[in-house]
């Protein structure tokens, strides 16, 4: 199978929105995978970044301009993910912008950084539920402790994650330890995950459970399928700003 066609523009100015759509639909793909910790969500998201903003270009521009219009809204169409379909608040969702502005030129990180100041135990669950795909009744098992406390161990891991992202976890609220469980769950088998209205707390653990995800190898690259139908769209002028992909912001 021939591998998509993603490029990166050389020189200062862009002056073909082919040029911008090679060069960003990768970068665009890779950051929502990283804030939503799903492929469909994912793809939703870098379909309206890229619809968006190839749409409405006025090229020949220079590539800093552009780049930076790119970053900004591909950091907001993850707020609009959380906010609109998870209840958080737009001033929590700054939270995105800040994290990856104190990232920016450096690599995401890895699996191994995200989990190393995690106690023993924390980081034989992230690797269990996340890598190996076990169950949390089988992780209780291996532990050796409680069916119901495998995921109050589950929500504390990815607590600790957060914190290693500059979020602000609260591991001692297990109010919806529940429901990031069946969250994690739905990451693991690669499902788009159930929306509910998630608390702060909840909410770091979720986005550490996305990092966590978009970290194991092969992840955060798109499906051949998906590329090629953006660029069909690229190719018959379709980046329309009026058009929005229907699946975007739906419940």
């Amino acid at each position: 199978m021939t591998p998509p066609a993603l490029s990166v523009v050389a020189g200062l100015i862009y002056r073909e929105r082919s040029q911008v759509f090679n060069r960003w639909l990768l970068p665009a793909y890779q950051t929502s995978v990283r804030w939503t910790g799903n492929r469909l969500d994912a793809e939703d998201t870098t379909t309206w970044v890229l619809v968006r903003e190839i749409g409405r270009l006025d090229l020949p521009e220079l590539v800093q301009v552009v780049d930076e219009r790119l970053a900004e809204t591909t950091l907001e169409a993850v707020g609009r993910h959380w906010s609109e379909l998870y209840g958080i608040s737009t001033l929590r969702c700054a939270s995105i912008q800040a994290t990856e502005g104190a990232s920016v030129g450096q690599p995401a990180l890895s699996f191994d950084a995200l989990t190393e100041r995690l106690t023993a135990d924390q980081h034989l669950v992230i690797v269990l539920r996340f890598l190996r795909r076990r169950t949390l009744t089988s992780i209780a098992t291996q532990l050796r402790v409680p069916a119901a406390a495998s995921a109050n161990m589950l929500f504390r891991a990815l607590s600790g994650v957060a914190a290693r992202l500059g979020l602000d976890p609260d591991p001692t609220d297990p109010t919806q330890v529940d429901q990031v469980a069946a969250f994690v769950g739905d990451l693991v088998a690669r499902r788009r995950p159930l929306r509910f209205e998630a608390a702060p707390g909840a909410w770091a653990a979720l986005l550490a459970a996305t990092h966590v995800q978009a970290a194991i190898a092969g992840n955060d690259l798109p499906r051949v399928r998906f590329v090629r139908s953006l660029e069909g769209l690229a190719d018959t002028n379709r980046f329309n700003p009026l058009v929005t992909p229907s699946r975007i912001w739906i419940a």
